[in-house]
């Protein structure tokens, strides 16, 4: 029985017209998806009608845009496309905000299982509970399960790129399973290779000239590799720089004697631009001299540092600014909380505005500008794709990039009404609002739900892999 209707429903006034949803075509739907699942297929995809956040200085926001996709590749963005290529797939995007897909800068997919286990930890509780708890009991299937598990959350979520900081490589086969892992969710990714803290492994570093052999032979894949450390190694650092790698680093007040070893990698040529940092909390000046200087890329963590009591437990955002430093956001882990950019977002924006004013409150001088929701989706998009290392490939619906796509709609009860797009992005929609997910062009997630994957037996390889990891845990401790 439907939900009774007030004569206020509709307005007085004879113009006014009732409130009635917007409704999709199913038939038209289902043919769009049915085409775009043609991995074969050589037809143009023209998503048409969305409010489109483009990213590009040069295109802005564009009302009632289009875009025109071909062979994974945006062709062109503007109005009318639809008309220009009859013959095209057409994604409905009415009612929607059409954003480049999120990149997650920084993110330890391989614990994926063991999401909500602890949901209250300290960093050291964080450590013992993986790293040094759970991370020695994994097999390569589980490093395999984890990291699918991950990057499915984080496709569901509108991310299309994840920089996946793999620092369970305790074998070769544990590197072959989370790589193979992110090839089999069809997600753009940067595997970067690492060993379990403190730990040192005969076959790694080594081993990374095999993974590239074998998995990364083309500079048009979906999936890059880098290198991956916790604390800076001049050793691990020139290793890098002779296979013209990048690599990702955890950043802040654990590296003892920071500035010096910055100083000391500077001195050596070895701080150049193919590095990205995570965190980068409670860092000396002359540490972001350092690293500005260079031309790397850094992201924040807006949940991690304060679920885990990391440094001042609030990113470091204004530094970055002030030092003309575009940051990525970061995920982190999905131990204690589930991995979304919206929540990200969100908590770097509102985190941000308290303590600048509460930094106004108390007199403090040069308080810094409230970072706004522009700022937060730009960190989101194209300061990731720097922490990527892609930025000429993804994070702006520009023609000639990537075509990684996100529709959010914006007719939800959540979403609507669409009066502002930037902010009913940025502070207003979660994973529930995406609708349509296209990484170069594939389909992933159509109309709210993830397409091309045996949801049922994933779940349950997934559930098998925590219970063979907490029976394992449990075993040890009654050893």
């Amino acid at each position: 029985m439907g939900m009774p209707i007030s004569r206020y429903a509709t307005p007085a006034d004879p113009g006014g017209a009732p409130l009635t949803p917007s409704a999709g075509d199913p038939r038209r739907d289902a043919e769009a998806l049915a085409a775009l699942l043609q991995a074969d297929s050589d037809r143009a995809v023209v998503i048409t009608g969305g409010t489109l956040l483009t990213q590009d200085p040069r295109l802005g926001e564009i009302e009632g845009g289009d875009i025109l996709v071909h062979d994974g590749k945006i062709v062109d963005v503007g109005h009318g496309l639809v008309h220009k290529v009859p013959d095209a797939v057409v994604v409905n995007a009415r009612g929607m905000i059409v954003i480049p897909g999120f990149v997650d800068s920084h993110v330890h997919a391989w614990e994926g299982q063991l999401r909500a286990a602890e949901p209250i930890l300290d960093f050291a509780g964080y450590l013992g509970f993986t790293a040094f708890g759970h991370g020695p009991n994994y097999r390569p299937h589980d490093n395999y399960a984890g990291t699918l598990i991950t990057a499915l959350v984080a496709l569901d979520a509108g991310v299309t790129t994840i920089v996946d900081n793999s620092h369970n490589s305790r074998t070769p086969d544990h590197s072959n399973a989370a790589v193979e892992a992110l090839m089999d969710a069809g997600i753009r990714g940067v595997h970067a290779s690492g060993v379990p803290f403190g730990a040192t492994l005969a076959h790694w570093p080594g081993d990374v000239e095999r993974l590239r052999s074998e998995y990364f032979t083309s500079e048009d894949q979906l999936l890059t590799l880098r290198l991956f450390d916790v604390f800076p190694s001049p050793d691990l650092w020139q290793v890098a720089r002779d296979l013209d790698l990048w690599m990702s680093h955890e950043m802040g007040a654990h590296v003892d004697g920071l500035e010096d070893v910055l100083t000391d990698l500077h001195a050596k040529g070895l701080l150049n631009e193919k590095h990205a940092f995570n965190h980068c909390y409670d860092m000396s000046e002359e540490s972001w001299r350092l690293i500005a200087g260079s031309g790397g890329a850094v992201n924040v963590c807006p949940r991690s540092d304060a679920a885990f009591g990391l440094g001042s437990s609030f990113p470091p955002v204004d530094t970055m600014r002030r030092f003309g430093l575009r940051p990525g956001i970061s995920g982190d882990n999905e131990i204690s909380y589930g991995l979304s950019p919206f929540a990200d977002m969100q908590a770097l924006l509102n985190g941000h505005r308290g303590r600048t004013f509460q930094k106004a409150a108390a007199g403090e001088q040069d308080v810094p500008e409230h970072l706004s929701p522009a700022d937060v989706l730009e960190y989101a998009t194209l300061g990731g794709a720097a922490n990527a290392g892609l930025e000429g490939r993804i994070g702006s619906l520009s023609p000639g990039k990537a075509a990684d796509i996100v529709l959010i709609r914006a007719t939800d009860v959540n979403t609507a009404p669409l009066t502002n797009a930037l902010a009913t992005v940025t502070a207003f929609a979660h994973a529930g609002n995406v609708d349509t997910v296209l990484v170069a062009g594939r389909v992933k997630k159509f109309r709210g739900e993830l397409v091309g994957y045996d949801m049922a037996r994933i779940t349950d390889m997934v559930e098998s892999s925590r219970d063979f990891l907490l029976a394992a845990a449990q075993g040890s401790s009654e050893g």
